[in-house]
């Protein structure tokens, strides 16, 4: 569901990205318990600086979300890893 929420919010860059290539960048969220997002960290970058500028600007864009379920948030926050893959395989369709 974070994953959902953070994918769509990704304006995933068109212009000076090889068609073909698998390009990830690896992130880190930290969520308090009210949702909050208080961390959005780029932790393992693409070779892609373009790709890597397209996935930070997720973090300023939202910065709330659904508060995790008790069970998740054993302390003050949740921390997730999710990663963006972008994938400009352009193959037609036959």
């Amino acid at each position: 569901m974070l994953h959902d929420r953070f994918y769509s919010a990704w304006v995933q860059p068109t212009t000076n990205v090889p068609s073909g290539s698998k390009i990830s960048t690896l992130v880190k969220v930290r969520i308090e318990k009210d949702g909050r997002v208080s961390k959005f960290e780029v932790i393992k970058p693409s070779e892609n600086i373009v790709v890597n500028e397209s996935v930070a600007a997720i973090g300023k864009r939202i910065s709330e979300v659904d508060p995790p379920p008790a069970a998740l948030a054993t302390g003050d926050h949740y921390d997730v890893k999710i990663n963006f893959e972008l994938n400009t395989d352009q193959t037609p369709a036959k």
